[in-house]
């Protein structure tokens, strides 16, 4: 897990991103869900969850002084259109850390395609920071 500040590298988004059409289809919860229903995760749910630790989309710190952030554009989708690198990663950590406390955060923002928003927007942020990577 990253500190606050630290860059990605073309690694990190590429093994994020290789999750697109899953949460665009949202097939990794109509997939597994009555081990989501009972459990609020699956298996499937957990290897997503431990790309994003491992390719330092979250970020180790206080993660409860971004609830606000969180909530805002949960609220307001549309502000993840201007959301910066360390956004995503502040809104990633504090759903994750969300999910870590109450199961079944991470499936409901993957099944009302909160999740999908949040993705195409690291992906747009890849073509502008790697653009001959992302081609």
């Amino acid at each position: 897990m990253n500190k606050e500040g630290e860059a990605l590298t073309a690694g990190n988004f590429d093994a994020a991103l290789e999750y697109m059409d899953v949460l665009e289809s949202k097939s990794i919860i109509s997939e597994n869900a009555g081990e989501i229903a009972k459990s609020g995760s699956c298996e499937a749910l957990n290897d997503f969850l431990r790309v994003l630790y491992y390719n330092n989309w979250l970020i180790n710190t206080r993660w409860q002084d971004w609830t606000g952030i969180a909530e805002t554009h949960l609220g307001h989708p549309e502000l993840l259109e201007e959301a910066d690198v360390e956004t995503i990663r502040k809104i990633l950590t504090v759903h994750v850390r969300i999910d870590r406390l109450f199961p079944g955060d991470i499936a409901d923002i993957i099944s009302k395609g909160y999740m999908f928003a949040i993705f195409k927007r690291i992906k747009e942020l890849y073509q502008e920071q790697y653009p001959a990577d992302s081609e």
